[in-house]
């Protein structure tokens, strides 16, 4: 009975990992393409055989290339934290239950409690990285708005010179109603 339990602790603690891989995995047709669109230093250390004969061929266009990989933002970093925290606390919580109903030793409850608890601990390095980085551009931003406002007041301004119009000249409108000849 208890190792039918301890397998089942596994399992469990493999799901929180695996779950999350599974739901944002890749198509067949995409990792296929992200092989095909491998770069030279990111292959193998062996040589092929094309590369071993000097007949290798480019055979993607240009317009076929991947675009590179962005970061993700903000919000999707804090919704993956949050993600991976719901799931590791409930993962306590269900370990506690089955405890408690007697399924289980005590002992199963330790490994999703230090996963749990070294993820609050990756967390709150991240979140003072974070806030180190927030202060960081916040510095930024008011240097770069100090050395706006040093270079605005070291500016000479601008003299103002009046244009003198020129005498006005008549100019001929052939739709006027005082047309005159001309030469008359």
């Amino acid at each position: 009975m208890s190792s039918t339990v301890l397998y089942l602790a596994i399992v469990a603690v493999w799901a929180v990992v695996l779950v999350p891989m599974w739901l944002r995995r890749d198509t067949e047709a995409t990792a296929f393409s992200r092989l095909l669109h491998k770069k030279p230093d990111e292959s193998l250390d062996e040589p092929t055989l094309e590369e071993e004969t000097g007949e290798a061929e480019e055979t993607l266009d240009e317009d076929t290339t991947p675009a590179p990989r962005r970061r993700p933002g903000r919000a999707a970093v804090i919704a993956r934290r949050r993600r991976r925290t719901t799931g590791l606390g409930l993962l306590v919580a269900t370990s506690i239950a089955v405890i408690s109903t007697g399924l289980a030793p005590w002992w199963v409850t330790i490994p999703p409690t230090l996963l749990l608890v070294g993820h609050l601990a990756l967390l709150r390095v991240a979140v003072e990285m974070d806030a180190t980085r927030h202060r960081a551009e916040a510095e930024e931003r008011a240097q770069a708005r100090a050395e706006a406002r040093r270079l605005a007041e070291t500016q000479e301004t601008a003299e103002v010179i009046e244009l003198v119009q020129p005498a006005e000249e008549e100019v001929f409108d052939q739709y006027a109603d005082d047309r005159r000849v001309v030469g008359g």
